[in-house]
């Protein structure tokens, strides 16, 4: 079979997630060849509704619908598994990319270099997903590429590796070892400060917080007992 002719206008650079394009291969290996792919079709084999207007417009950039969502021959091709399913993908990519193939060499050229490609050409707003997509169908293809690092972004956007957000970042304060504070002496890690209780003379019981030792040097502590001492001797010499 051949493949269909590229066509005559330039389509949006396509930026389905590539997890929604996997599930579509997936999908079709095991099912009959539809009269017609539309958006009800494309749900009910696991896509979001949120992804279906995407995916369809990728079918019909790589050439496997019509612009009424009829099935082309390279459909067909690619409701099959293993290196069959590569070859045909490979020959569909070189096809529906092949401006980008004959400009960039992607076994050699950055990830940087297909991002502003697809920024220049297409759309820098969906650079970035057209990028992702590119190199995971690139990979599903068994086509060799060299952009697998992440790429030094511009500022404010997002990087081609996924959801930042899922993986941990790591940063300058995660490798600085908390600063302990130091104690006050004798008194050992582990174990409560002491907590005096001093009887008074009206039979008042007076309390001295552990926090507040513990925020006092050795010699407030001792001024403290010191004075306490001259308190109660005090009040002795007062009962006498």
């Amino acid at each position: 079979m051949t493949l269909p002719e590229a066509r005559k206008w330039k389509r949006a650079a396509p930026y389905v997630p590539a997890s929604a394009m996997s599930a579509f291969f997936d999908h079709i290996r095991y099912v009959k060849t539809p009269d017609k792919v539309d958006s009800n079709l494309v749900q009910d084999y696991g896509i979001t509704p949120g992804q279906a207007f995407a995916l369809l417009s990728t079918l019909k950039f790589l050439g496997l619908t019509e612009d009424d969502g009829t099935p082309t021959p390279a459909f067909k091709l690619l409701q099959t598994g293993g290196d069959e399913f590569k070859s045909s993908l490979r020959e569909i990519l070189q096809r529906a990319y092949s401006d980008l193939f004959s400009r960039l060499d992607v076994s050699r050229d950055s990830q940087d270099k297909i991002l502003n490609f697809f920024a220049r050409n297409y759309s820098p707003a969906t650079a970035v997903r057209a990028t992702r997509l590119f190199l995971d169908l690139c990979g599903e293809a068994g086509i060799e590429i060299a952009a697998k690092e992440p790429s030094r972004r511009p500022r404010g956007r997002k990087t081609i590796k996924e959801d930042a957000s899922k993986e941990h970042i790591s940063t300058t304060e995660d490798k600085v070892p908390p600063v302990e504070e130091p104690k006050p002496e004798g008194l050992e890690t582990g174990k409560k400060p002491l907590v005096p209780m001093v009887p008074a003379p009206s039979g008042v019981t007076v309390r001295i917080d552990s926090k507040d030792l513990v925020s006092m040097n050795p010699q407030q502590i001792q001024a403290v007992f010191e004075g306490l001492g001259k308190i109660m001797k005090h009040e002795k010499e007062s009962e006498k």
